[in-house]
């Protein structure tokens, strides 16, 4: 209901084009009007772009990937998380060290954000999914929660960056990658030394007691309500 009233509440408000927007004061109009369509701009979107566009191919490799390996039984599951968080965290540790060697020198910034972002694609067949292998019964709840906190930080980070970096020196850029690095380097290294995929005891429910009891009780209920809903087919048939 909420996201309905919004919905239908934006068509009243949002403008396709700032000239449109009947509230928007003069100076602000011209500031936006002024970096719009131009080489520039474009050529921020065009670079802006690339990483994204990057870590999509390396989350759908490493997601087919870790598929293939499981699937062959070459390791186990928890050994596969962990190496591809740890290699996710690691590598984009890597690229951060990097670009605060790499000083102001464009092309190589571009090329280490990218490979960074490359490397926190990998982590979507990692801690990403991890959720899913700890607790199947609960991957809901607590993907919502991992969402809702990834939420509140990428709100947070870009306030904490504009603090930082009041003068868009290049040492104060250094902290924001320097805090990146420890970060997310960090993150990977807890989740390598005490992280874990293997299915967590609060996820039974009363009675069940490994994962093949649980997946024999879903395959029940899936069943009798498969053939609760074509029974009618079925009597249509015999008429």
């Amino acid at each position: 209901t909420i996201c309905v009233v919004i919905a239908v509440g934006i068509q009243f408000i949002y403008y396709e084009h700032p000239v449109n927007n009947p509230w928007i004061a003069e100076e602000e109009l011209k500031y936006i009007t002024d970096g719009l369509e131009t080489k520039v701009s474009k050529k921020n979107g065009l670079t802006s772009c690339l990483p994204v566009l990057i870590t999509t191919v390396s989350g759908v490799l490493s997601s087919l990937m870790s598929h293939w390996i499981t699937k062959k039984n070459l390791i186990s599951l928890n050994k596969l998380r962990k190496f591809t968080t740890g290699f996710s965290a690691f590598g984009f540790s890597l690229c951060m060290a990097g670009i605060l060697l790499a000083g102001c020198d464009a092309i190589i910034n571009i090329l280490f954000f990218a490979l960074s972002l490359f490397s926190l694609g990998i982590a979507l067949s990692g801690i990403v999914i991890s959720g899913v292998d700890m607790a199947p019964v609960f991957a809901g709840s607590l993907m919502g929660v991992a969402s809702t906190v990834a939420g509140i930080a990428s709100v947070l980070v870009p306030v904490v960056t504009g603090l930082l970096t009041t003068h868009e020196t290049l040492s104060e850029w250094r902290i924001v990658f320097l805090i990146n690095l420890g970060v997310v380097g960090s993150s990977g290294l807890l989740y390598v030394l005490f992280g874990s995929a293997e299915v967590q005891h609060w996820n039974y429910l009363e009675g069940e007691h490994s994962v093949d009891v649980a997946t024999k009780e879903t395959k029940h209920k899936y069943q009798t309500v498969k053939s609760i809903r074509n029974q009618p087919t079925q009597i249509e048939e015999k008429l």
